[in-house]
């Protein structure tokens, strides 16, 4: 008898240690890559979903936090970063250079300015396309690794 209850009373610790797993904050439950996974340069395929021509320059690069540089398809651009539990934030004030290029190009490079701030999660799909995701979870931008 004494037996039982020494077994039931490890029993009730470890599923009380179980269910106390099962109460992670969101971050913990969707922890991203860690940072060496995604740093590198990533050219950039997608914004919102849509697909961006072939033939656009467009790319981000992730260096050592908190650097991040790229091209928005006509300007290279640099800001700041963190990555940590918490997620993703870019910093919205991003800078750039200002040259002029085609109306659909410059239309794609300030939506991309746009959505890069608005990133709080990573997720990659092996270890060759990147996705920045929104607080909603919606695909912002979408890239694959540069060679």
């Amino acid at each position: 008898m004494r037996a039982f209850k020494k077994l039931a009373l490890m029993a009730l610790a470890l599923s009380s240690v179980s269910a106390c797993q099962s109460f992670r904050t969101a971050a913990e439950q969707q922890s991203g890559p860690s940072l060496s996974e995604f740093q590198g340069s990533w050219r950039v395929v997608a914004l919102s979903g849509d697909e961006l021509d072939s033939s656009s320059h467009a790319f981000v690069e992730f260096s050592e936090p908190p650097r991040l540089t790229g091209n928005g398809g006509c300007n290279r651009f640099f800001g700041v970063y963190r990555y940590d539990d918490s997620g993703l934030r870019i910093d919205s004030s991003l800078g750039s250079t200002r040259m002029a290029c085609a109306a659909p190009v410059m239309a794609q490079e300030e939506r991309m300015f746009e959505l890069l701030p608005q990133a709080i999660a990573v997720q990659l799909t092996g270890s060759d396309v990147l996705v920045l995701k929104g607080a909603d979870g919606t695909e912002l931008l979408r890239a694959t690794r540069k060679p």
